[in-house]
């Protein structure tokens, strides 16, 4: 990424709020005050089940009666679903997705509606289990309300803007800027609805062709990747850009990248897929394949043949704890990149998929000015976090700095050569059973 994490970290402080005139804080303040819901939400989880045999996907959609509008998520099969919720008043329905479009066809596809009228009052922190909906193909049960998209990241309504879910666009998308990397940092709600938040595609889905994703630090965007992906063999490959506002905790950002995956993956039906990301982005894209690995709401149906991860700062940084002790409103996220934070403690404790070789990329390239060794943005010893360093197949150093890492010659041949031993290597994951190595 082209904005440095040091620079991003650092302005949490309050020095930093003087050089920035207050206005990141402000913006800031007004966002996480706008999303109240997640520092206490209510959760809504139950069973779909149906009567007979499935042919398609199961959409469970929970509907706000105050904003008129309605959250999905899609499970690959009858089963477990949960949602946290702002307070308020919803109303819980499923249908079958019989065409795998993603939308509900009344009358031709099945539904099942929470109860009569079925409204469900949650107050804040309120767990409410045992939500479940049976579905029968032989009743005319008709859902009452409009049914919106699946998507994955809530706006200040605690509902879904639009999700990029396979926009095509160029690598030089003037959307992929560091301003708006720097407005997913301090307007995270106006970053997923004016800029969108998703997954973009650099061209047509080809089935043929492995998907890559690649996932983006702190403050950064899908075109920090420009030179790794002008260097990879596209007639093997088609790589997929994550982005995401880099405010919110890492492991919603996590659960909501899995979301929109799953999303394509019903879409496409691909069945294999690497993921490469960079700084905090490793994070994020470990967040997301655990809970994929464990996850309640889907089962695994996706091989990961490979997983890297560039200069990744596994134990934190020392900035992000000084921002949430000093500064006068705290990012969710920096709270997960204090060094010793309970997200980082609990990213190496769900093994990695058994068919995956990870590889470990750091750089150590500094100005020499810190007595700790460093690559000018993130220490030399939170990039080898030895619980991390247990796991990979590869532990590959660079002499480079965190920023120019992503333009190297060196970490191009050795990423494309990984890439060329999964293509060549990778299995499918059957339903309900992880491939084995």
């Amino acid at each position: 990424m082209k904005v440095r994490m040091r620079r991003v970290l650092r302005s949490a402080s309050c020095l930093a709020a003087c050089a920035l005139g207050g206005c990141g804080f402000l913006t800031l303040k007004k966002d996480i005050e706008a999303s109240k819901h997640q520092l206490e939400p209510a959760a809504v989880q139950g069973d779909v089940a149906i009567r007979g045999a499935s042919s398609g996907p199961i959409v469970v959609v929970v509907y706000s009666v105050a904003a008129g509008r309605t959250n999905g998520l899609v499970l690959p099969r009858p089963g477990p679903f949960f949602f946290a919720l702002p307070a308020g008043t919803y109303r819980i329905a499923a249908y079958e997705d019989r065409n795998h479009d993603l939308a509900y066809q009344p009358g031709t596809e099945p539904a099942a509606v929470l109860g009569d009228p079925g409204e469900l009052v949650l107050r804040p922190g309120e767990r409410r289990a045992n939500v479940d909906l049976t579905i029968d193909p032989g009743a005319a049960a008709r859902i009452p309300f409009a049914v919106a998209a699946v998507s994955a990241e809530q706006d200040e309504n605690g509902f879904l803007p639009d999700l990029q879910l396979g926009t095509i666009v160029s690598i030089d998308d003037p959307r992929f800027s560091d301003e708006n990397g720097k407005l997913g940092l301090w307007q995270p709600l106006e970053f997923a609805s004016s800029i969108g938040a998703g997954v973009y595609f650099l061209e047509e889905y080809d089935p043929n062709k492995i998907p890559i994703l690649f996932v983006h630090g702190a403050g950064g965007h899908p075109g920090n990747w420009k030179y790794l992906v002008s260097t990879l063999d596209r007639s093997r490959f088609q790589p997929w850009l994550a982005y995401y506002p880099s405010a919110p905790h890492l492991d919603r950002v996590g659960r909501g990248l899995v979301r929109a995956i799953g999303a394509l993956q019903l879409k496409y039906g691909f069945s294999r897929m690497i993921v490469v990301a960079h700084s905090m982005g490793g994070l994020v894209a470990r967040a997301a394949i655990n809970y994929a690995m464990t996850g309640a709401e889907t089962q695994r149906v996706v091989s990961l043949p490979a997983f890297v991860t560039i200069s990744s700062p596994w134990n934190g940084h020392s900035a992000a704890a000084q921002g949430v002790k000093r500064s006068p409103v705290v990012a969710p996220s920096w709270i997960d990149m204090a060094p010793g934070s309970a997200f980082l403690s609990h990213l190496p404790a769900t093994p990695l998929p058994p068919e995956c070789e990870y590889s470990l990329f750091f750089s150590y390239r500094s100005s020499g000015l810190s007595r700790e060794a460093n690559d000018e943005t993130v220490a030399v010893s939170s990039e080898l976090s030895l619980p991390i360093q247990l796991q990979a197949a590869h532990v590959l150093g660079f002499d480079e700095t965190h920023t120019s890492i992503l333009d190297s010659p060196e970490v191009a041949a050795q990423l494309n050569a990984i890439l060329l031993r999964a293509a060549t290597a990778s299995r499918t994951v059957t339903a309900g059973q992880p491939p084995r190595t």
